[in-house]
């Protein structure tokens, strides 16, 4: 594909799309080298992630999950519909990313810009996934925050979402896009 068909192919695909089979360590690692080459002002570089497969993403789906239940049972409001959703999408899925963002410690940029670094990371990783023809979608439920003590997140660092990623079992179709003309303002 070239890099038109590509970005036109993205898909959020949801993770019931998303076949619950082993994921080869090379294209997951294709992924991130391709994300670590994403724009950042500065040179911060301020995307982190941590990969969890097999085992070991069976076994963060349930210590999250207990955590959450733990929470919202000592009265943190935590939408637990949500938490038993977000439990099975991340035992269904083959691989989950978290997605960190790491502030740089001097703040030498607005925060947005550190954002919007680990977002473009994150493309080039969804993009990369589409050219090697597998789904993936970008989870980010709203009790993230309460995730950092799970994941062992350090200072200045904040979760912005998981990335599933997986082959797709069944073709997810376009929403499409509505025309350019419309977004546009030639001056």
């Amino acid at each position: 594909m070239n890099i038109d068909e590509i970005i036109k192919n993205r898909r959020a695909t949801p993770p019931r799309f998303l076949l619950n089979e082993k994921v080869d360590k090379d294209k997951i690692s294709r992924m991130l080298e391709n994300a670590n080459w994403a724009p950042t002002h500065k040179e911060t570089e301020p995307w982190r992630f941590i990969v969890s497969q097999e085992e070991k993403k069976d076994e963060l789906a349930q210590d999250v999950f207990s955590y959450l239940q733990e929470k919202s049972n000592s009265g943190e409001e935590v939408n637990m519909q949500k938490a038993v959703k977000f439990r099975d999408n991340l035992s269904r899925v083959p691989v989950a990313i978290a997605i960190i963002m790491q502030r740089d410690e001097a703040k030498r940029i607005p925060e947005w810009e550190e954002v919007a670094a680990v977002s473009m990371a994150v493309q080039n990783m969804w993009l990369t996934a589409t050219e090697m023809e597998m789904g993936a979608f970008w989870a980010s439920p709203p009790f993230l925050p309460l995730l950092h003590n799970i994941l062992g997140l350090k200072p200045g660092q904040k979760l912005l979402g998981f990335f599933f990623v997986g082959n797709i079992s069944v073709d997810f179709p376009s929403p499409g896009r509505g025309p350019v003309e419309e977004k546009v303002e030639w001056r």
